[in-house]
């Protein structure tokens, strides 16, 4: 299915298995895949839960090309959209990585009733703001340095984008949830235990600020990958 959205065209599915949502005391699960991930991320665990649940998983641009430069909060709008088209109001959600930065707005504007998070994304011990400013708040590098200083120590995602989507990676990745990643509804963590992208440490302040079920697996980012089956498990567990 297509939904245009800031002048793009979103690719997205809705595996409705009762049209009367609105009366539904959880209207549909959303799936929220990673940086450069897509709509079919989650495919095994949608699998064992279209027959009880309406699905919604939609492919949110990130890497692809875009008309402009998204915000998250661009991102968090894209979903509500959704949501409203097909008169979704309380939500189950599922979250990889981004798709976690994605979900902490997305929880002021829609009811989640639980969420499964692995990897999330979000969290920082540092901003690099901060370490290029001095006390007094004034920046010690130039625009222009800044931006030759990010190029050189940006991941290799940031590398391969285009300039417009450099700025929406850029608009992504300045914003810290550290103090706003608590979720007022059940939650299950699913972790690597040597994942290095959002480190152990992530998991367990999200778990602390939340009080929530958390599964460390010896594995890596994609531990909902690498441990597919305990994941699926894990989830129709808590979910059902």
């Amino acid at each position: 299915m297509n939904f245009m959205f800031l002048g793009d065209v979103i690719d997205y599915d809705f595996l409705c298995q009762n049209s009367e949502t609105k009366d539904l005391e959880v209207n549909a699960i959303i799936f929220l895949h990673g940086w450069g991930g897509n709509k079919n991320s989650f495919a095994s665990t949608i699998n064992l839960l279209k027959n009880k649940f309406n699905i919604l998983t939609i492919s949110m641009p990130t890497i692809q090309p875009t008309t402009v430069a998204w915000t998250l909060w661009d991102y968090a709008n894209l979903i509500c959209s959704l949501c409203e088209a097909h008169n979704l109001k309380n939500v189950y959600i599922v979250c990889h990585s981004f798709g976690f930065r994605v979900a902490c707005l997305l929880k002021q504007k829609i009811d989640v009733k639980k969420i499964v998070v692995t990897g999330g994304a979000g969290l920082k011990k540092f901003s690099i703001l901060r370490r290029i400013k001095t006390d007094n708040s004034k920046i010690l590098l130039k625009q222009a340095k800044f931006n030759y200083l990010y190029d050189k120590i940006a991941s290799a995602d940031y590398k391969s984008l285009s300039r417009t989507n450099k700025k929406t990676f850029k608009a992504v990745v300045s914003i810290a949830f550290n103090k706003s990643c608590k979720f007022e509804c059940p939650m299950l963590l699913f972790w690597g235990k040597h994942d290095k992208e959002t480190a152990l440490w992530m998991a367990k302040k999200i778990k602390h600020e939340n009080h929530a079920q958390l599964i460390i697996t010896k594995s890596n980012h994609f531990a909902y990958l690498d441990k597919n089956a305990l994941f699926n498990n894990e989830v129709v567990k808590f979910l059902c």
